[in-house]
């Protein structure tokens, strides 16, 4: 299926569950800055990350770095109710294993243990950290700046996170004000020439000293 189209979003929508739904049932590709694994030996660069392993999904078998294939496989769900594929590896195989302590987080974890998202879903996310990597996509990605400012005017000028009224068509209504207003704001700023607001330093990088 040909994408007829893309959406690029910020990272509270970006995973892999919505980027196979906007392919399948909207023909979009969804672009978005994926969360990064942060436990050391998951990690895509680690010696011993998920990428490392081989995973057959066809017959439900996962082979490691070092040549141990497991059928320890079965589906269920997270905590929060999303499929996940978890994979084992054997105690057998894992507790001599002379790169035990590179694979396994724990002191006392007594074998390898996968935690994958249904295939699809997997190879989406493999894809979309593969592509974000790039130079191209993180130039490209900078389209969402406008989109952020306007946010972020909208949130501090008009209060556009709160709904002053009850139901759907009175807040629709006010949101269309809030962008009615916004554009007047603009227009305004830029007829008496109002200097441009500049980027929020952070407190941690205000304490750099001026170079």
């Amino acid at each position: 299926m040909h994408e007829q189209g893309e959406h690029w979003v910020d990272s509270g929508y970006a995973n892999a569950g919505s980027i196979v739904a906007a392919r399948r049932d909207h023909k979009v590709a969804l672009h978005g800055p994926m969360k990064a694994v942060t436990v050391p030996h998951a990690r895509g660069d680690a010696a011993f990350g998920q990428n490392a392993f081989s995973i057959d999904g066809d017959n439900r078998q996962a082979t490691c770095p070092n040549g141990t294939t497991t059928s320890g496989w079965r589906t269920n769900r997270s905590e929060t109710g999303l499929p996940v594929i978890r994979i084992r590896f054997p105690v057998t195989a894992c507790h001599p294993c002379p790169d035990r302590a590179a694979c396994i987080n724990s002191s006392n974890g007594r074998q390898r243990e996968l935690s994958l998202r249904p295939r699809d879903e997997h190879l989406a996310l493999q894809q979309a950290r593969a592509l974000q990597a790039t130079e191209e996509w993180k130039t490209r990605y900078k389209i969402r700046a406008g989109v952020e400012g306007t946010i972020s005017q909208a949130v501090h000028a008009c209060d556009l996170r709160r709904s002053r009224y009850h139901g759907l068509p009175k807040t629709s209504l006010q949101h269309q004000l809030t962008g009615a207003a916004i554009n007047i704001i603009r227009i305004n700023a830029w007829l008496t020439d109002t200097p441009r607001a500049r980027t929020r330093t952070s407190p941690l990088t205000a304490l750099r000293p001026a170079a």
